[in-house]
């Protein structure tokens, strides 16, 4: 159905001469003007008869001026008289029993020509309130002349008309399944027009966007935004088109992403910037393989460097090690020399064990998984940590006694501690204390926030505790996004956490942290205990893990392709359903295999106790959850929070959302 506006939805400034640059509106004749409803209301009692209606309702059904009195009796009967073509739809709508009902009607009068209304009724106790208002025709009826009498006499103005109404309805289709964002900005950065994927991206409502020009400002990333303005300045100067990628913030969430940005100025011919035409796309991923790319590149070229490099140095202190412990056995404890050589002898073996450990680092390949000791590892890597660290830092361990089996990547498990240790050693500005703490399991950690999942316990923990400046509550959910770090552009890339989040989720594991601004931090690396069964495991874990499936019930729109992009993302399988009886249909075919059912629950859906029921006789172990839009969970009906599984409610971020419902559709695996 295209998009179809009503008078009261077009702004002043849509219908005032000046701005429409075609002339002055021509005016409509007495018999259109009749034919023609503006905002129609009506209040009625429980028989439908009419309590009270406002004057363009009461003129309307009189077919004369302002001054008509409101009909009397049955506010049915009345429409019926006035449109008899309506009668069979009338009929359903008076003895209908859904809360919120919604008609497009069109019809054909002898004397008026084809009209078309928009009908709105909201049922309550007491009674019902009825909305009737002209719309302009859909687009399938615009090359017909019947619609033709409400531009009578103005067929210059008809056809003006019949052409913004195509090009919007292109325009509204293009922004539906476009999958980043298009715009027209005025010079001051508000924007005439903007595509709903806006609000996704910054967190701000549409509304906001259109009237308060600063917001722009205020999204992009504030190291971007001068040589942003300096860009968007020489552009306009040459009237040429610029293509750039910057970062926006969110401002609810914080996340940031980046956008590519295609932007147009509008130049009239005395150089003045009129305003901007453009579109974002979203290339936050290519962004992030990009530089992941450039950072393998330079780290395998460095791990080339470095293997040379210690293997030259390993030689030279080989040679000196073996020459100092030759003279040392030779000289006399009470040579003058005895002191000084073996000092040189013992400085170059821990010359050497560094080089060793060095070269430890590089030895494997990423992809190559061992049973390893994870207290061997952690104690292996602390002498090395200890010569990158600070020295105003003390390091301490507290390893378990007993062994810790994992089966795991050492490469990247080696970068994944070296990352934790850099990170706490910033977080320490001044003097500290960076603790290395190894145990056991055998339960989930529930006083740290987790990311990923432990399949199976006992765990095995590498625990990294600082006593540094620690992380602002607001931050916890957001530091194991890529690109995200409270440090200076040139000091951090912002994916640390996130490939450490991501070497736990490909063990089969997580990492969660702990923090109190003020008093330090505390990161989890939880990994499964090795039972020496994985190496036959392992080609089952090379095939594709089969993904929860989930049927997502909402109306269509931009909300709904947003629900579907974020729990894609997560790794469900998702379908759509657009009602209710859709969403019985696919739960009772064999072909799908859906363990739940998330129900965006606004307006046109409440209350439906009896489809959630329905459901469950479908599909018995059906998990079903729920999430208001634009509404609290206390608006919710009573019968629908009772039948459901879980309410999400709106104030839970992205991440404690998409947490909760991997915990409601798979406990066993979250504990």
């Amino acid at each position: 159905m295209p998009t179809i506006r009503t008078a009261e939805m077009m702004g002043d400034d849509e219908l005032h001469e000046g701005d429409t640059g075609f002339g002055a509106v021509p005016e409509m004749d007495s018999t259109v003007a009749t034919s023609w409803l503006d905002a129609g209301q009506a209040i009625l009692d429980a028989r439908g008869v009419v309590v009270t209606m406002n004057p363009a309702m009461a003129a309307w059904l009189h077919r004369g001026g302002e001054g008509a009195e409101e009909p009397a009796g049955n506010f049915w009967e009345c429409l019926r008289d006035r449109c008899p073509a309506w009668q069979g739809i009338l009929d359903r709508l008076e003895h209908g029993t859904d809360p919120f009902s919604t008609q497009e009607l069109g019809w054909n009068s002898g004397d008026e020509g084809r009209s078309w209304y928009r009908l709105e009724l909201a049922r309550h106790d007491g009674g019902s309130h009825v909305r009737l208002g002209s719309i302009l025709p859909p687009a399938s009826e615009l090359p017909e002349a019947g619609w033709g009498r409400h531009m009578e006499g103005a067929s210059a103005g008809r056809e003006m008309f019949v052409r913004l109404l195509r090009a919007e309805t292109q325009l509204e289709k293009v922004s539906q399944h476009w999958p980043g964002v298009i715009f027209s900005q005025r010079p001051d950065f508000s924007f005439g027009y903007v595509s709903g994927r806006m609000e996704e991206l910054t967190g701000l409502s549409l509304e906001e966007w259109r009237h308060q020009p600063r917001r722009f400002w205020d999204v992009v990333h504030e190291a971007d935004a001068v040589d942003l303005q300096h860009q968007f300045a020489q552009a306009a100067r040459a009237g040429q088109t610029l293509t750039t990628t910057y970062r926006v913030k969110n401002l609810v969430s914080g996340r940031v992403s980046y956008v590519l940005e295609h932007r147009r100025p509008v130049v009239s011919r005395g150089r003045l910037v009129l305003g901007y035409e453009g579109v974002w796309l979203d290339v936050t991923r290519q962004t992030l393989a990009e530089k992941r790319l450039t950072s393998a590149a330079w780290k395998e070229t460095l791990a080339v460097v470095t293997m040379g490099l210690a293997h030259d140095f390993s030689n030279v202190m080989a040679g000196i090690h073996s020459l100092s412990e030759s003279f040392h056995k030779e000289l006399d404890e009470a040579h003058p020399f005895f002191e000084g050589m073996g000092l040189i002898k013992k400085s170059a073996l821990q010359a050497s064990q560094l080089v060793h450990r060095i070269v430890n680092l590089h030895l494997g390949k990423p992809g190559e998984r061992n049973y390893h000791d994870l207290n061997q590892i952690v104690s292996e890597l602390l002498e090395l940590v200890r010569k990158v660290i600070p020295r105003r830092i003390e390091i301490l361990s507290e390893l378990s006694k007993e062994a810790l089996p994992v089966y795991v990547d050492a490469f990247e498990f080696r970068q994944v501690i070296i990352n934790l240790a850099l990170n706490a050693s910033d977080a320490m500005p001044e003097r500290g204390r960076l603790v290395f703490r190894t145990s056991g399991v055998a339960k989930p950690m529930e006083s740290a926030r987790m990311r990923g999942t432990v399949g199976r316990y006992p765990s095995a923990v590498l625990s990294v505790e600082d006593n540094g400046c620690g992380i602002q509550p607001a931050h916890l959910d957001l530091i194991f996004d890529p690109f995200f770090t409270t440090k200076a552009g040139s000091k951090g890339s912002g994916l640390g956490l996130y490939n450490a989040c991501l070497f736990a989720e490909k063990h089969h594991g997580g990492i969660g942290v702990e923090s109190e601004p003020g008093r330090g931090s505390v990161f989890h690396v939880c990994l499964p205990v090795a039972d020496f069964s994985e190496t036959e495991r392992e080609p089952d874990d090379a095939e594709p893990v089969k993904r929860v499936g989930l049927l997502l019930c909402g109306t269509p729109g931009v909300l709904l392709d947003a629900e579907v992009e974020l729990l894609r993302t997560d790794g469900y399988q998702v379908a759509t359903a657009d009602g209710a009886n859709r969403v019985l249909e696919i739960l009772g075919s064999k072909e799908y295999d859906y363990q739940g059912v998330l129900l965006l629950v606004d307006s046109s859906n409440l209350p439906m106790e009896l489809h959630l029921a329905a459901w469950r006789r479908a599909r018995p172990g059906l998990k079903v959850i729920l999430r208001p839009v634009g509404r609290d969970r206390d608006e919710l009906d009573v019968g629908m929070v009772r039948l459901a599984d879980r309410v999400l409610t709106p104030e839970l971020s992205q991440a404690d959302m998409l947490a909760t419902l991997r915990r409601t559709l798979t406990p066993d695996a979250h504990g």
